[in-house]
């Protein structure tokens, strides 16, 4: 891994032992491996920690960090994207799954569209199978080629 990968994963967790295997497993079985996985554990008091260590231990794109204390979920965000060093970042959760070519999809967009500031995909809720149980219906206007329009769908 260089000093500076190409993506950063920022993974903020609290007490997600229930899925963050699954999730790790997801990221880790990207097609596109140049990216550094930063987990956030917000001093979690299930079995998080014993899994954040066991997937570190087994693979160098993962760096750990235990918070002291919780600090709260925002915070949390914002804190383990300071720790990141990734010329492109994406947020992960710890209950959440991932196509395999995820994350090669969206950096090929960024690359082939260099104006373009964010990319992402389509999302739905799955049950314990993997059957989609609820599509996500995505109201932002981010393909508008109208900056006050995508502004607007923000607000």
């Amino acid at each position: 891994m260089t000093a500076r990968p190409r993506l950063s994963i920022g993974l903020p967790v609290y007490n997600g032992e229930e899925y963050l295997a699954e999730s790790f497993d997801a990221l880790l079985g990207q097609t596109y491996e140049e990216y550094e996985l930063v987990v956030s554990d917000n001093a979690s008091t299930d079995g998080t920690q014993d899994i954040c260590r066991r997937y570190a231990a087994r693979d160098p794109r993962i760096r750990y960090i235990r918070l002291p204390r919780n600090i709260g979920a925002a915070p949390n965000h914002n804190y383990v994207f300071t720790e990141c060093r990734g010329e492109l970042f994406k947020w992960a959760s710890h209950d959440d799954l991932y196509a395999r070519d995820l994350l090669r999809r969206c950096v090929e967009a960024l690359d082939e569209r260099p104006d373009v500031v964010l990319a992402h995909a389509d999302q739905a809720v799955i049950d314990g199978e993997g059957r989609v149980k609820v599509p996500y219906a995505y109201g932002l206007a981010t393909g508008s080629p109208h900056a006050p329009e995508r502004f607007r769908s923000m607000l």
